[in-house]
């Protein structure tokens, strides 16, 4: 990828920041002087920025997110992964980053070396109650995507698990 190329996707990516931010801003009922105290940015600076007529440096944008207790997860799944940020606001959309972060919690807690071989077992082989559990955070058809994924995650789990095989506590070590 060339130069030219990163630099319109960086450009791209802070444009949709700030558009989502902006709209956040104005559904929100904060005024445009409690943001310039919140932030330590003047208010006619702040107007600038919120109509547009000033560029939002990144110290700024963190502040927005923060004051306005924006899902910093959902932002950037929106924006770095989907590429769209409109899908911030989009309910469906925001049911499924929550699954997925849920998803991915129970992922990693398979690499936590103090979870039980029978923990990890029981997410490996994922039962219904677990793909009901995960899928129900983000609605209709879920399900069904996660149970295609079930053998490549499996597979990854035990090959992990022969390249470290666990021994069973009180047993003695060869």
């Amino acid at each position: 990828m060339d130069i030219c190329r990163l630099e319109e996707r960086r450009i791209d990516r802070v444009e949709q920041y700030t558009a989502v931010i902006c709209e956040v801003w104005r559904r929100s009922a904060i005024t445009n002087r409690h943001v310039a105290d919140a932030t330590g940015r003047g208010c006619s600076i702040i107007s600038k920025v919120k109509n547009g007529r000033y560029p939002m440096c990144a110290d700024l944008m963190h502040r927005l997110i923060d004051l306005f207790e924006m899902d910093r997860v959902r932002l950037f799944v929106a924006i770095e992964i989907a590429g769209k940020g409109e899908l911030y606001f989009d309910a469906p959309f925001k049911s499924v980053c929550h699954a997925s972060v849920c998803f991915v919690q129970e992922l990693l807690t398979l690499m936590n070396e103090d979870t039980s071989p029978e923990h990890r077992a029981l997410f490996a082989a994922f039962s219904d109650q677990t793909i009901g559990l995960v899928a129900g955070q983000a609605g209709t058809g879920v399900r069904d995507r996660i149970s295609t994924i079930i053998p490549m995650i499996t597979s990854l789990i035990a090959s992990a698990e022969s390249s470290h095989p666990v021994t069973p506590p009180g047993s003695a070590a060869a």
